[in-house]
C-alpha cells in the first residue's frame, strides 16, 4: 500500500511539474508548445531536438511528449 502511494504521489508530481512546464512556454496560450516557443527558453533546441521531443509528429509538444522528454533527459538545459 505504502510503495503504492508512493508511486501515485511520484506520477502526480511529475505529470504536474510537466504540465506547468508547457504553461511557462506556451506563449499563445493554445496548451502546447511550437518549437518558435521553445527556442525562447531553449535556443540551442534544434529541430531534430524538437522531433525528438514530438513524438506524435503534429509540430508540437504537450503535456505528455513534455513528461517523456524530461523524463528521457532530452530537454537541453536552459
Amino acid at each position: 500500500m505504502k510503495t503504492a502511494l508512493i508511486a501515485l504521489t511520484t506520477a502526480t508530481f511529475v505529470g504536474t511539474a510537466a504540465f506547468a512546464a508547457v504553461a511557462d512556454l506556451d506563449s499563445d496560450g493554445d496548451g502546447v508548445v511550437s518549437f518558435t516557443e521553445m527556442l525562447a527558453s531553449y535556443p540551442t533546441l534544434t529541430e531534430e531536438g524538437f522531433s525528438a521531443i514530438d513524438t506524435n509528429g503534429d509540430g508540437v509538444v504537450d503535456e505528455e511528449e513534455m513528461t517523456a522528454a524530461t523524463e528521457g533527459g532530452l530537454i537541453p538545459e536552459a
